[in-house]
């Protein structure tokens, strides 16, 4: 090849390299299952992007718990849950005890013990009751929830479930 041509193809060649990577990667939020981000109405919502690459609410973080802001909170139970996601241990959400504290927990099989701590309840909060209501408000969908065979109150929400049902208008609000 003549060294013209050669730079030539090598200068053409770098153009296309330098377009390409200019390129915005797709964000962080695109690229994760669960994710923090502003709803339409500004308020800071948890979101997982179901197997249809829909965006649905999970919960909407509206108060703030001492110093930690709704984007804080938001950003913060969101990461967990993505990072339950990706351990593959959040295949069901349910509820357990911290710390003598009611906590929603990502259970990776029916049944089965909290695998990861998603988010603490306020001492007066009943977690069964909060689990029911993340289904019930927001995705007006009870086929998910699945009272423990012993008949105690513990309630597991299969979330390959959840995200395959379509997203309601309410949502939840913490």
């Amino acid at each position: 090849m003549k060294p013209q041509l050669f730079l030539q193809v090598l200068t053409a060649g770098t153009i296309v390299l330098s377009s390409i990577a200019s390129i915005n990667p797709p964000s962080l939020a695109q690229a994760q299952t669960y994710f923090c981000e502003k709803s339409n109405d500004g308020v800071w919502t948890t979101y997982a992007k179901n197997y249809n690459n829909k965006k649905i609410p999970i919960i909407r973080w509206v108060k703030t718990l001492g110093e930690y802001t709704p984007k804080v909170r938001c950003q913060n139970v969101s990461s967990r849950f993505q990072k339950a996601y990706e351990k593959g241990v959040l295949n069901y959400l349910t509820s357990g005890i911290s710390n003598n504290q009611a906590v929603i927990c990502a259970a990776g099989q029916y049944g089965g013990p909290c695998s990861q701590l998603l988010f603490t309840l306020k001492s007066y909060q009943d977690a069964s009751s909060v689990l029911q209501k993340l289904v019930e408000v927001g995705y007006r969908a009870r086929g998910p929830i699945l009272q423990s065979e012993d008949a105690s109150s513990q309630v597991y929400i299969d979330m390959s479930m959840l995200l395959n049902e379509k997203a309601a208008q309410g949502q939840n609000s913490y």
